[in-house]
This record gives structure tokens, sequence and C-alpha cells, in this order.
């Protein structure tokens, strides 16, 4: 996994989903955007998925795990996200950790980060959908 993941890294998608060995989504919006997609897509109709993706968050990992992830791969993940995957036992490795994922002017953390703090899955992504097109 570690060399597709490698590949991954080093290609324009930001996101990609495999159910076992078969790739079943690919996203290039950054953010929760592709994710939120995929969820609206396929709901939770997948079990054990392998994910890639480029940035990390809590946001993300909370996803990650309401989908029902089974491993996460990111080329970078934030401390909250790593601590996040740990307590729900989710295998995942980051290439690099940075303390926090920040807004897009790196003045401050991701509104979403934010908003996913101290949140269950369930509840963050009942969150987000209602807010969906704002982000």
């Amino acid at each position: 996994m570690k060399k597709e993941f490698k590949d991954f890294t080093l290609g324009s998608f930001n996101l990609e989903i495999k159910a076992g060995d078969k790739l079943i989504f690919r996203s290039r919006k950054e953010g929760v955007k592709g994710l939120l997609d995929f969820i609206k897509k396929y709901g939770r109709r997948f079990k054990n998925l392998i994910i890639f993706d480029k940035k990390i968050g809590n946001a993300a990992a909370l996803l990650f795990i309401y989908l029902g992830a089974k491993e996460v791969y990111g080329a970078v993940g934030s401390r909250l996200a790593k601590k996040t995957l740990r307590k729900f036992k989710i295998k995942f490795y980051f290439k690099k950790t940075i303390p926090n994922i920040l807004n897009k002017t790196e003045t401050d953390i991701c509104p979403l980060e934010k908003l996913s703090l101290a949140k269950t899955p369930k509840v963050f992504y009942n969150l987000v959908k209602s807010i969906d097109k704002k982000i």
C-alpha cells in the first residue's frame, strides 16, 4: 500500500477511496469537499475503506470514521487527527504531522477543524451536511 500511496502523493488528485483493491472514487477538490461528494453519492454503502488524502485534519478524520474507514494515508496530518484516528482504532499513516490544519490565509485554525472539536463522527457529519453549500 505504501507504493500506491507514494504514487498518489505525486499525482494531481487530493482524495482517493478504495474498497479493497478497487479504486471507487477520486477527487481533485480541496478540503473535505471531495469527501462530502463521496458521502452524497454512496452514503455508507462500503465497508473497510482505504483512503488516501493529501491533507488530513480532525474534520476529515471524523468523516473517515463516519464512513467506516479501515485505513487512512495522508501526506500531511494534524496531531488532533492522529488522536481521533487512534481513539477509533483506525490504522493510519501520515508522511508528515503538523500541529493544526490552518485556514486558507494561514492566520487561524481551519473553521471546520474548530467545528469538529469535541464532536462524534455522526454529529459532525450532520453539522457539515447542513452547511455543505457554504463550504
